[in-house]
């Protein structure tokens, strides 16, 4: 594996199809090993034991989320961070989605870098397009009439938000915006949406047969859900909690699915070639090293 000795060794550990596909695109610039994954990755190495390894690994790839604690989802068991500890060299990287604090502290407590690489602006941009293609996929699987002509409601104006309203408006939705930002609201009526303000979502809930949240906030709250029309479905893209009641829609019997880590779920080869573009971006500006 290790004909040349100047290539990096990177380790890509835990559960997610995306490690094994981030796994093969990083094997193009380094050699690359997996440890508990999800399956095998394709002309990648997978190991047993660390002793396996001719020389210990500069990276350490965790997925995303990384896990509570100290604790790494593993489809084959427990994974822990102490278990992986004997695989990396000596001021090694360790990036890893999602990473709590004990599990960053574990790491730099034991000479170890370490970086978060669902922060990096890049991963955020690029993950944008599978969200939106999974959010389109989900509608059209959960609604009962064509996207086309649907009067549908993107919530927020982030990169998410902007990435659906293109998206839905392509596939010929009414699309309509709302936020609490009028630079937003302006921006969004430039790009050629009907946009206005969430002050007014109570009122205007009912106009819509699909409703898109982007905005980590409750505002979908039971009022406003009591205002949706039957038959609406809502999709909540924003991260934990969300920005829906989910009781309520469950009370007035409206449709309602929080949709998280849909890149992973909808499109898990591109979304794990972009978290090892976005890894290699982190080893090169911490080591010095360019390896793309």
């Amino acid at each position: 594996m290790n004909e040349n000795k100047n290539r990096p060794v990177f380790v890509v550990a835990g559960s997610d199809k995306r490690q094994l596909y981030a796994a093969i695109r990083l094997s193009r610039c380094a050699d690359v090993y997996t440890y508990k994954t999800d399956g095998k990755a394709e002309g990648v190495k997978e190991l047993v034991s660390f002793d396996e390894l001719e020389r210990k690994a500069d990276m350490l790839l965790l997925p995303m989320p990384c896990g509570n604690g100290l604790n790494i989802p593993c489809a084959c068991g427990q994974l822990t961070c102490r278990e992986l500890i004997p695989c990396l060299a000596k001021r090694a990287l360790v990036a890893g989605g999602k990473m709590g604090t004990a599990m960053i502290e574990y790491f730099n407590s034991l000479g170890f870098d370490t970086a978060d690489y669902l922060r990096r602006e890049e991963l955020a941009v690029k993950n944008c397009v599978p969200t939106a293609e999974g959010a389109l996929a989900l509608a059209m699987n959960e609604l009962e009439v064509t996207i086309h002509g649907t009067r549908t409601l993107i919530c927020g104006w982030g990169r998410v938000a902007k990435a659906c309203a293109r998206l839905f408006a392509a596939a010929g939705a009414k699309a309509s915006v709302t936020a609490r930002d009028r630079g937003q609201l302006a921006e969004a009526e430039c790009c050629g949406f009907e946009a206005f303000s969430l002050d007014q979502l109570f009122l205007r809930a009912g106009g819509f047969k699909l409703i898109i949240n982007t905005i980590p906030a409750m505002i979908l709250n039971e009022e406003v859900i009591r205002e949706t029309q039957s038959g609406c479905l809502i999709i909540d893209l924003a991260s934990k909690p969300g920005g829906t009641d989910f009781d309520a829609c469950a009370k007035y019997s409206r449709r309602a699915v929080h949709a998280l880590s849909l890149p992973g779920k909808c499109a898990p080869v591109t979304a794990g070639e972009i978290i090892a573009d976005t890894a290699l971006n982190i080893f090169h500006e911490r080591s010095g090293i360019n390896v793309t």
